[in-house]
């Protein structure tokens, strides 16, 4: 009897991929009969290949579990297209939301849905089909944003599911009773707070409105449309929009989101084609295995871990706004009227991740260099450099959420991406959030929604200012209410165990698989 065959279709940009790495982890160890197949862009190779042998490795019997086996296809993945100039996304990520700016942000959704030209999408259109005739899977499933595959596997009238990294609410606003979704939610992009106020709802209206009508008369979805339709007459495009958001998503249609109802904003209705998972994080090595030296200074104290993202790239100017901020919280930490019962905060240290732009004119940035406009950046925190109570560095040898669950951490300072957020949150760490763009601004209103954490940028989004920063930073740390922020953080921990979103993906997958 050949084994099951199930394909994965995802992007390989960390954001999408991430949900797919940490559910293979699962499935490996549910059933050692099924053969997993990944198809994406040649930039995830390795980190299959990583993703795989972790799993083999730490299944209860190694020997009976088949590696996973990739599929590389040719393409431009999501990011790189999506961040051209000719998308303006990345125009509109740096403009400070209100009115005007927020339309602009809601004016590339069409974009952030399929950034690909029509020459490109037809070209991963062609490998999506080359994948698929080379797999022959059982049981196909794609991740919202790889529309090539969505589209091919409904034509196609595939078995097939979809494995989002997507909340509750990214599918369940058009189905809220007396349009809850114009004067109740935020609009994705809009930046602005939940529930919404009185005086913010007639924004909200206009901003949705906007984003429907950009949606639906886009050039870029009817140019795609004819070139698909000069290769493929019967296929019909389709988006992540029309998985229930603009319209009814295919009949049976299944979709895992990496989320559950108890930690999204609360819905008077949830979509029934939608199955909640709990946040899906990828299983990871414990930070002593993999970098000890960094495993024993986290020991020495509680830290606040910095690392917004992989996208999010600042210049010097932003980087020293920070570091002024974390120097006010390193000061005040040291204050004892500040640090009350908690005498350990006396002890705070800070372990920074920062990415950083480079800059036309400037020298090739060197890692861990930081010299030039950079050195402002280590001089405003240079006793604490010096004394090894502040680490910069541009890469964490460490998975992000094996420093998390180090013990150490108490706080996260992140950019409110999903996995950055929930492995947070899984990990039971408050958060100071500094959201940047689009549905970020959504998981700084969850933050403060849960009460495990604040909205760090409230006002000087899209980017911070140091007195808002450290005046967040401290009332998370030592306010009076970061005991109460600590205990929540610790409660929804508690309900939402690390491996929980991965083991409900891989249960629902195998069900599938058997049905």
């Amino acid at each position: 009897m050949s084994s099951r065959r199930i394909l994965f279709f995802t992007n390989s940009d960390y954001g999408q991929a991430n949900v797919v790495l940490a559910t293979i982890h699962s499935l490996l160890h549910q059933d050692p009969a099924v053969e997993i197949h990944i198809a994406s862009f040649h930039e995830l190779q390795a980190a299959v290949r990583e993703a795989s042998d972790f799993a083999i490795r730490t299944a209860p019997d190694e020997s009976s579990r088949k590696p996973v086996v990739f599929h590389g296809m040719a393409g431009l993945t999501w990011g790189p297209a999506l961040f051209r100039p000719e998308t303006g996304v990345a125009d509109a990520n740096q403009l400070k939301p209100g009115l005007v700016n927020s339309t602009k942000a809601v004016l590339t959704l069409p974009a952030i849905m399929l950034p690909w030209t029509a020459e490109e999408y037809i070209e991963i259109y062609s490998e999506t089909e080359r994948v698929l005739a080379e797999v022959n899977p059982d049981l196909t499933v794609v991740e919202p944003l790889f529309t090539t595959a969505l589209t091919v596997c409904h034509r196609r009238q595939l078995r097939w599911m979809v494995l989002a990294p997507n909340t509750v609410k990214d599918f369940a606003l058009p189905l809220q009773p007396r349009l809850a979704m114009l004067w109740k939610y935020p609009l994705v992009c809009s930046a602005m707070p939940y529930p919404l106020t009185a005086s913010l709802i007639p924004r909200n209206i206009f901003l949705t409105l906007v984003a429907g009508y950009a949606l639906v008369t886009d050039t870029r979805v009817k140019k795609i449309t004819a070139a698909l339709h000069e290769v493929d007459p019967s296929a019909s495009l389709l988006t992540a929009n029309e998985l229930g958001v603009l319209k009814p998503a295919p009949p049976g249609l299944r979709i895992l989101v990496a989320n559950s109802p108890d930690i999204d904003f609360p819905f008077a209705v949830l979509p029934k084609h939608v199955t909640p998972c709990g946040p899906i994080v990828r299983a990871a090595l414990p930070v002593a295995d993999v970098d000890p030296e960094l495993a024993s200074w986290l020991s020495r104290g509680p830290t606040v871990y910095v690392n917004l993202g992989t996208q999010l790239k600042v210049v010097p100017e932003e980087a020293e706004e920070m570091a002024q901020a974390l120097r006010s919280v390193l000061e005040r930490s040291a204050r004892k009227e500040a640090v009350g019962k908690n005498g350990d905060m006396v002890r705070l240290q800070i372990l920074w991740k920062l990415a950083r732009k480079p800059q036309e004119g400037v020298a090739k940035l060197v890692k861990d260099v930081y010299d030039g406009p950079w050195k402002k950046v280590i001089d405003v925190l240079r006793p604490y450099v010096d004394a090894d109570r502040v680490r910069i560095t541009e890469w964490v040898k460490a998975e992000p959420k094996s420093v998390l669950e180090s013990g150490a951490i108490v706080c996260s300072v992140n950019h409110g991406g999903a996995s950055s957020f929930n492995e947070a949150l899984c990990a039971g760490i408050p958060q100071a959030v500094l959201p940047a763009w689009a549905d970020c601004y959504d998981f700084a209103n969850r933050a403060e929604l849960l009460g495990v954490g604040r909205w760090a940028n409230r006002e000087a989004r899209p980017r911070w200012e140091r007195n808002e920063l450290s005046a967040v930073l401290s009332d998370v740390l030592f306010g009076p209410g970061a005991e109460t922020i600590q205990t929540k953080a610790r409660e929804i921990a508690h309900c939402h165990p690390e491996s929980e979103g991965r083991e409900n993906a891989a249960r629902e997958i195998l069900t599938e698989l058997a049905a």
